[in-house]
């Protein structure tokens, strides 16, 4: 697939069909990961978790769904799409991963030396990865809330089920499958982001 077509069928994939993705799939997107520029060339900072066990992925919801669990906490939080976000009276607990069959999770060193290269490194290998799975035919969704909730509820926080070398923290994550749709390509987007021009 051509670098153009990849970026014309780059979309976020919201469900996925059950099926599991391949081995050889799952090492195109580990490649990725590592060919993902990083500050200083600093590899040993960063660390991947895949995850296919859909026990623990839900485990990794329960924050969220506390968080999310009336319009009223998340008015605090989204304005006016409370209404829409609310998990309803603990009714409703979406998978936030969106079933997913494959989640691959990033993971960072903790920084003191670099406070905030942590997450331009992640957010390069979660690019890369992203690009990867669209070449190979496969959806994929870049994945914040369910780590940012379990950030902001500590006594909620499972992220021990990822089994992380010590001072590492999960930051973002990619979730990965055969999309439930085919993704249309979409032309391009002109006019979104400002520009200007200096010199």
């Amino acid at each position: 697939m051509k670098f153009e077509e990849v970026l014309s069928r780059r979309c976020s994939t919201r469900a996925f069909r059950p099926e599991q993705i391949t081995q050889q799939q799952l090492e195109t997107l580990l490649d990725a990961a590592n060919r993902a520029p990083v500050g200083s060339a600093m590899y040993q900072d960063l660390h991947l978790t895949v995850v296919r066990d859909r026990r623990v992925l839900l485990r990794l919801c329960e924050a969220a769904w506390e968080r999310f669990s009336s319009v009223e906490k998340v008015k605090e939080i989204a304005g006016k799409t409370a209404e829409k976000t609310a998990v309803r009276a603990g009714k409703e607990k979406p998978d936030l991963f969106y079933g997913a069959p494959t989640v691959i999770f990033v993971s960072h060193r903790r920084q003191t030396l670099q406070p905030g290269i942590e997450w331009a490194n992640a957010a390069a290998v979660v690019s890369q990865m992203h690009l990867a799975a669209v070449s190979m035919g496969l959806g994929s969704c870049w994945m914040w809330g369910a780590l940012e909730s379990m950030r902001m509820l500590p006594q909620l926080d499972n992220t021990g089920l990822l089994e992380l070398p010590e001072d590492f923290e999960p930051l973002l994550a990619l979730a990965v499958g055969y999309p439930a749709a085919e993704p249309k390509p979409r032309p391009a987007a002109h006019g979104f982001i400002a520009v200007n021009y200096v010199g």
